[in-house]
């Protein structure tokens, strides 16, 4: 039996068929992969038009503020407030997210689990007396040792 393409009832081999399946399943996930990519854009760009004054946000560089002026619909430029008095102008393209007092706290104080391990390093310490400093032995050694000139 042949496996040369041809006639009727002639068989295809496997190994043609791998191309082909190769191009439709990277075509698919271009497809999703750009899907996805346009589902987060369109939800950044409502996020930074709904911009309220008065709203907390934090932005791409890690800091957080509170909205101050959002200027007109067409303008690029948020102002924000980092600390009390201290207002600056920021691209909206800047704001990384709105955040809520809940999830600040999360993101500012995260919590902290200790293993077994680092207890009982702790509980070690507080029982071992205190040694002298590091500063402290070296001038000793040195008041030990006489000048040499």
């Amino acid at each position: 039996m042949s496996l040369a393409p041809g006639g009727p009832g002639t068989l295809v081999p496997m190994e043609s068929l791998i191309l082909p399946l190769m191009l439709v399943l990277m075509a698919g996930f271009m497809f999703f992969s750009i899907r996805n990519q346009k589902k987060r854009a369109a939800a950044m760009n409502e996020m930074q038009n709904s911009l309220e004054a008065g709203a907390r946000v934090q932005l791409h560089s890690g800091l957080f503020a509170t909205v101050v002026d959002t200027g007109d619909g067409d303008s690029d430029v948020v102002k924000l407030e980092l600390a009390p008095g201290v207002v600056t102008e920021w691209n909206r393209l800047a704001i990384r997210e709105v955040v809520t007092p809940e999830s600040e706290a999360t993101d500012e104080a995260p919590e902290v689990e200790t293993t077994a391990l680092e207890t009982t390093a702790i509980e070690t310490s507080e029982i071992v007396p205190d040694a002298p400093a590091a500063d402290e032995s070296r001038d000793e050694k040195n008041e030990a040792k006489p000048e040499e000139k």
